[in-house]
């Protein structure tokens, strides 16, 4: 199983945008994961022969004081076997907007990507890892 995994989820959750409707809008808020690539999810994100990587779930909490932090939940399985395991990937750190852009900043490595924000959407896309670029839209 690839340890791509829990660093591309990672990287994906620093890429955030968010909500704004104004220049003062408020972007705090819970925002749910509602599909991968524009496909519910569960949602394939990467197949070949040995491994299927699927997108489960995810949350991103923006907090009124600049801080985030969330999730994402994907599951790995193995064709040949059948078998499959899940992992939970946390997140945190802090954020800061500008217009209708967000740029997130992860506590663990001072990462930073950027996003866009507006209509209570949050769009997060980039690299996984393997030269796949993924598109993960959140609504709050």
């Amino acid at each position: 199983m690839r340890t791509l995994i829990g660093s591309v989820l990672l990287a994906t959750l620093v890429a955030c945008g968010g909500d704004s409707t104004g220049p003062n809008a408020s972007v705090a808020g819970n925002y749910t994961l509602r599909t991968v690539n524009g496909s519910n999810v569960p949602a394939v994100v990467f197949q070949d022969a040995q491994e299927k990587d699927e997108v489960t779930a995810g949350n991103i909490n923006l907090n009124a004081d600049k801080t985030w932090s969330g999730s994402l939940s994907a599951r790995v399985t193995i064709p040949s076997s059948g078998v499959s395991s899940t992992t939970t990937v946390p997140a945190n750190g802090t954020y800061t907007t500008n217009g209708g852009a967000i740029t997130l900043t992860d506590a663990a490595d001072g990462s930073q990507l950027v996003g866009t924000v507006g209509g209570g959407t949050l769009t997060i896309g980039g690299d996984i890892g393997i030269g796949v670029v993924i598109t993960l839209v959140f609504k709050r």
